[in-house]
């Protein structure tokens, strides 16, 4: 492959060291993987969804959430949750194994193209920095669907490295198409960005070998056709999903969202400075004294610039220019800002820079190591203030310590059916309704999950007393206080930023006495 690196400068990993590694990895991912509860409101939300899935007359083919139907995304990462669930009960722990497995698939292709591309010496340093990346290692312990997208699309790209190697093997396009085909299951069409990346960058490269394996319109069209029949099939069901599928989320993100997730141009520029810590700053101080230190640097063109940077280039490039902003946008490229770090740190120490660079990874990886392991600690400690985009895990506990029936919150807490169970009402000004005709039916609860602030005392009237009010933050202007007309609060209680109380209708409290 033009452009590609003669080898390693160090000795060739053995399989003691890729043992290792793998195991030191696995520790930092699988750490108290399960003592932090389900942030709120994206592990709550997709928990809630996948839970849903395995109640008796819904359908794994529809998502929904708090029952009304959801379809912001295809449904391959709730279906692997909810079997997670199935297989190991309801736990944090099986609630994250889908971004864990995302996490290793990621590793496993990232790993596999450097080792193809580069030679083993590379691979195993870029596993290394990929693994550390701050990014990475968050959202391996998140649930969400952005790491198991990364796992499939760098899968997707380490096996048309490898067809590619084997003169565009129809076999390993097979897989390649299948990888990417998965990556649409999990998150549609941001799973296109990085085969842009692939292709632009192959393009400019003159990579005509790689253009061949890679066959890209053969590639678009097989993954729009083994992607479209979840869409295909809604949107026969339901004809209104047209607009949603095509207005909301293909052009509502590119134009502006409607979940209003706007930033600032150089959102993702600004953020990649921190969320790929801790390579980059290193490579640069040593790119830099390599600068400082050379008679003539050469100058590299941009049709030299290696594959990985293009493809990282690429997917900075549409995030910055499309109008939705959110901090995991940029997960998928992550891996091959890991292999451009270690490719560019391989380079130098070819040309006898920054000789003692091996240490300086080490030393860099295992300081970020245990700050990621002290984070974990940390990160419990704030498991019930939702101001901190925690949990409900504590909420749920309590309510189930005492025993409570039904619950009547403020707020949209898609994490308390997880923790509490299904009896619980949110007063918000609109229900999360994305069909006219569905009514959010609980069988449950008799009804709807979401009541209007403005009549929700008419449900409340046709409940046994006692219920539980829970209110964030002791809002005064909260509508649970328009109950006290009605009855009592018999007890009170706070935790973290909750206030749960204990109401009690008027007709209950006047036998009492």
């Amino acid at each position: 492959m033009s452009g590609v690196g003669t080898g390693a400068p160090e000795s060739t990993p053995s399989r003691r060291s890729w043992l290792g590694l793998l195991l030191a990895l696995a520790f930092l991912l699988l750490f108290r993987l399960g003592d932090r509860g389900l942030n709120e409101p994206d592990e709550g939300r997709y928990a809630n969804i996948s839970l849903e899935m395995s109640e008796a007359g819904h359908s794994a083919w529809e998502p929904m959430m708090s029952d009304f139907g959801h379809y912001d995304k295809p449904p391959l990462t709730y279906w692997l949750t909810a079997l997670a669930f199935r297989l190991l009960g309801l736990s944090e722990t099986a609630a994250r194994l889908v971004p864990l497995f995302g996490a290793a698939l990621a590793l496993i292709g990232v790993g596999w193209t450097a080792y193809r591309l580069y030679g083993p010496s590379t691979a195993w340093w870029t596993v290394l920095m990929c693994g550390t990346l701050g990014q990475f290692w968050l959202l391996a312990r998140f649930l969400s669907p952005d790491m198991l997208l990364t796992g499939w699309t760098t899968l997707a790209l380490a096996a048309w490295v490898e067809a590619r190697h084997r003169h565009g093997s129809w076999i390993w396009w097979s897989l390649s198409l299948l990888a990417w085909t998965a990556a649409w299951w999990t998150k549609a069409t941001a799973a296109l960005i990085p085969l842009l990346g692939l292709a632009v960058g192959l393009w400019v490269r003159r990579d005509w070998a790689g253009l061949r394996a890679l066959r890209p319109g053969w590639m678009l069209l097989g993954i729009l056709v083994l992607g479209s029949p979840w869409y295909l099939d809604l949107m026969r069901v339901h004809p209104e999903l047209q607009d949603f599928f095509l207005g909301r989320e293909i052009v509502g993100r590119i134009a502006g969202h409607p979940d209003g997730r706007k930033a600032p141009i150089y959102f993702h520029l600004l953020l990649t400075l921190g969320a790929w810590l801790p390579w980059w700053p290193v490579l640069l101080v040593a790119l830099f004294r390599r600068w400082r230190q050379a008679a003539a640097p050469r100058r590299v063109g941009w049709r030299e610039w290696p594959l990985e940077l293009w493809i990282v280039l690429s997917g900075l490039i549409v995030f910055t220019c499309v109008s939705s902003k959110l901090p995991t946008y940029t997960l998928p490229y992550a891996p091959w800002a890991a292999l451009f770090c270690a490719r560019a740190w391989q380079g130098l120490a070819l040309e006898g820079w920054f000789s003692r660079q091996p240490k300086a990874r080490i030393s860099a990886a295992l300081a970020f190591a245990a700050l990621y392991v002290g984070v974990t600690f940390v990160e419990p400690l704030i498991e019930s203030r939702l101001g901190r985009n925690s949990s409900v895990r504590e909420l749920g506990a309590f309510l189930r310590r005492e025993k409570a029936d039904l619950v009547f919150c403020d707020r949209y807490w898609p994490g308390l059916e997880f923790y509490f169970g299904e009896r619980v009402h949110y007063l918000v000004p609109r229900a999360p309704q994305q069909l006219r005709g569905d009514s959010g039916y609980c069988v449950a609860l008799g009804g709807p999950h979401f009541l209007s602030p403005t009549n929700w005392l008419t449900t409340l009237s046709r409940h046994p007393s006692p219920v539980w009010l829970v209110s964030l933050r002791d809002n005064p202007q909260s509508p649970l206080w328009n109950a006290l007309g009605q009855g009592t609060l018999t007890a009170t209680n706070r935790l973290g930023d909750f206030t749960i109380v204990r109401f009690e209708q008027a007709a209950v409290v006047g036998v009492r006495h």
